[in-house]
């Protein structure tokens, strides 16, 4: 009897285990589910949205009337392709240029971070991300993230190398002393246009007496490559 009993106790206790574990799996699936459902009900909202100037309060600092109901004509024309699933990675990408144009910065940003959600193996919506958090959003980390991000991904963008260059000079500035690396590799990977990284070395370093003979160094180098940009280096 006493082994019955404690037969039976073990198998209460591995059923109430079971349930529990069963019920915990649910509950997981259930949140799961609902977080899937209201990203997607989101995104399926945004594209069925008819977007007008009073959701641009900003657009007119920057723009005329006629270009502002122009953009309104292509972004409500992106959003209907979204929807049809026409070029769909390009499409968030033409999004997020059209709401940065209209002065919406935070809904480029979502634009392009769907983009990446859709395809993260483009490297488009990852350089667009490292300009807007640099230039408009000075959110300094993220646009360093987003510009080593782009970097691993296209080493031959001419201008992502200026872009995290100007980072470590003006904002990052514990890091500037990366920035004649990063401009060397520049030059590297895209030699048809070494001489301007050269050129922004050449002044960078001239700048406040940084570094003369570097600044000579590249001038130099600048010169070798183009002499018509003698009137843009430094003055020695």
């Amino acid at each position: 009897m006493i082994l019955k009993y404690i037969c039976h106790s073990i198998i209460s206790i591995m059923n109430k285990k079971n349930i529990i574990i069963v019920f915990l799996v649910l509950i997981a699936a259930l949140l799961a589910g609902y977080f899937y459902f209201t990203i997607f009900y989101s995104k399926s909202n945004q594209t069925d949205k008819i977007y007008t100037q009073n959701d641009f309060p900003d657009a007119l600092k920057t723009m005329s009337q006629e270009i502002l109901d122009k953009s309104l004509i292509d972004l409500n024309k992106q959003y209907q392709k979204l929807k049809e699933g026409d070029h769909v990675y390009i499409r968030w990408i033409n999004v997020g240029i059209l709401k940065k144009r209209l002065n919406d910065y935070i809904g480029a940003e979502q634009a392009w971070l769907d983009a990446i959600d859709y395809n993260s193996d483009q490297y488009l919506a990852y350089g667009n991300l490292a300009d807007l958090y640099l230039f408009d959003l000075g959110q300094y980390q993220k646009a360093e993230e987003y510009y080593l991000k782009v970097l691993s991904m296209d080493k031959n963008n001419y201008n992502y190398y200026h872009g995290i260059a100007s980072l470590y000079r003006y904002n990052l500035t514990d890091k500037k002393d990366q920035v004649e690396a990063w401009m060397l590799k520049g030059a590297e990977n895209n030699p048809a246009e070494a001489e301007s990284y050269y050129l922004y070395l050449a002044n960078y370093f001239y700048e406040k007496g940084l570094n003369l003979t570097k600044a000579k160094l590249y001038s130099q180098k600048t010169l070798k490559l183009n002499p018509e940009l003698k009137d843009q280096l430094p003055n020695f």
